[in-house]
């Protein structure tokens, strides 16, 4: 290599000579290209990167001489952009599908719905942080009305209120807050600034309850141009606005940064024409039902199945022999691979792959504010229905203890008589003017290592009420049912709250059987 060439690769590679490099300076599809030409390639990156740019040697000399005189970076974009459109040809040579997974780009959206949020979030592999509506205060001009709504014969009664649920959300927050003071009084060697902190987070918990689902919310995005692409195609074949309106500026803006992985991101009819055909044949009501968690179906066998997984990587033989031993086998010599397995972990470890054979599927109905968090974990599947008032809501204890129910009340059914009116003419729309507090149902699938994370980080003492009882009432579903996969699932959880927990429970299970 000549002095031209480590001058190149020192700008884009973190060494020229090491078997393991990071990349640094190099723009996202060009990565992806590198990438892909792993597969095909004799040579290591950093040649095959200096090959291809030395195929246009005028621009490469270009690249060179900048990087030598410390020219502006302006013309180094220059020559950067040449370079990405010569690689282009590389790029859709190799098949636009897998190289597109190598691009990752970070992708900011504000002043977007809360519903529209949870649509974008419902892509996986990828990595969201959205604003808190428990760290930050709202107001008047956080919401957003879609057109359709505006324009109907609802408008003025819509804008009316949401400007009443706008002035209780003021209203509630002193007496709220007010209330947290006395519960959780400063204590000595606290810090003052902690505390308030800590009490303003707590009250805008409760009172974010009425916040409707138009709030207007920011969301940052970390995601490769395969799964944007993906996501992209879902937003412009969705039935709202905003969506598509959102769909169409992130395949211009991220044209800018993938001109070449973003060019097949289009609505797709298959996902359009489904939808409309159900929604139009299936009915759309609810039957009301309070059950928050429901185990509806687990993996047969669970326990046989995780035992003969952790022998199967011990041992090497077949599967099928493994199992057939295991089924042979006392629960107490189960019980020993188990604790072998699991016992030495500490409170930073997380259990091995091996407990991701068994699958749990858990019917979940939670206030959608809560449902926000629950909704951004990956490793599962999930299920979603529209937002609808058919499940009534939730009432944070804060409000209730505050003196402040009554107000709560009063804008929660009127919010429940405006979704009623505009339901069947905007089912999609309708969904807007719903505040946060009302409940919806959600179908979660995971393995079971994600419940051993899912449990441990949602029910420690920083976490939502809301989400936090359901996580309790599944780790204590699981240790009624299967004690042995679950004995070493981490629940932050006091007696008092297990008795309380556990009775609610029993006498749901009494309602679903028809004995109350």
């Amino acid at each position: 290599m000549d002095n031209k060439d480590i001058l190149v690769l020192n700008h884009f590679f973190t060494n020229t000579d090491k078997p393991i490099f990071f990349v640094k300076n190099m723009h996202p599809e060009i990565w992806a290209l590198m990438q892909a030409r792993y597969s095909r390639a004799k040579e290591g990156m950093r040649e095959s990167f200096l090959n291809i740019l030395k195929e246009d040697p005028e621009n490469f000399e270009a690249i060179a001489r900048i990087l030598q005189d410390k020219e502006s970076s302006i013309s180094m974009d220059k020559a950067l952009d040449k370079a990405i459109k010569f690689m282009d040809k590389w790029v859709l040579g190799y098949g636009h599908a897998s190289v597109a997974e190598g691009a990752v780009v970070g992708v900011a959206l504000e002043g977007v719905s809360i519903i529209a949020t949870k649509i974008i979030e419902d892509n996986r592999l990828c990595s969201f942080i959205e604003k808190s509506t428990r760290y930050v205060q709202f107001d008047r001009n956080s919401f957003m009305i879609p057109e359709k709504l505006k324009k109907s014969k609802y408008g003025n009664e819509i804008e009316k209120y949401i400007d009443e649920l706008f002035d209780v959300y003021t209203k509630m927050r002193e007496p709220v807050l007010g209330y947290v003071k006395k519960s959780a009084p400063l204590k000595p060697g606290e810090s003052e600034s902690a505390w308030e902190r800590a009490c303003n987070g707590r009250t805008f918990d409760a009172i974010r309850y009425i916040l409707p689902a138009c709030t207007k919310t920011s969301l940052g995005w970390t995601v490769n141009a395969r799964n944007l692409a993906h996501g992209i195609s879902k937003l412009l074949s969705y039935p709202l606005d905003e969506m598509k309106e959102i769909g169409r500026m992130l395949k211009s803006e991220g044209g800018k940064v993938l001109p070449s992985l973003l060019k097949y991101a289009d609505e797709k009819k298959y996902y359009v024409d489904t939808e409309r055909e159900m929604r139009n044949s299936l009915k759309l009501e609810a039957e009301p039902n309070d059950a928050q968690v429901i185990l509806s179906s687990v993996t047969h066998d669970p326990l046989d199945i995780t035992v003969a997984a952790i022998l199967y990587r011990i041992r090497n033989h077949a599967y099928n022999d493994i199992l057939d031993e295991v089924k042979h086998m006392a629960n107490v010599e189960k019980e020993k691979i188990i604790d072998m397995y699991l016992s030495k972990m500490s409170d930073f470890d997380w259990p091995m792959r091996e407990l991701e054979h068994v699958y749990l599927t858990w019917d979940i109905l939670m206030d959608y504010g809560a449902f926000r968090d629950l909704q951004r974990h990956r490793i599962c599947t999930q299920t979603n229905a529209l937002l609808t008032t058919f499940n009534g809501y939730s009432t944070p204890p804060d409000i209730i203890h505050s003196g402040m129910q009554h107000e709560f009340d009063r804008v929660m059914r009127k919010a429940e008589e405006l979704y009623k009116k505009l339901y069947k003419e905007f089912p999609y729309e309708a969904q807007y003017i719903i505040p946060l507090g009302y409940r919806k149902r959600f179908l979660f699938t995971g393995n079971l290592r994600e419940m051993y994370h899912f449990i441990r980080l949602r029910t420690t003492p920083q976490a939502h009420f809301s989400y936090r009882d359901i996580a309790r009432k599944m780790y204590i579903t699981l240790k009624e049912k299967y004690p042995l996969l679950s004995k070493y699932i981490v629940c932050n959880m006091s007696d008092d709250e297990l008795g309380r927990l556990k009775s609610e429970l029993k006498f749901q299970e009494k309602v679903d059987k028809g004995l109350i």
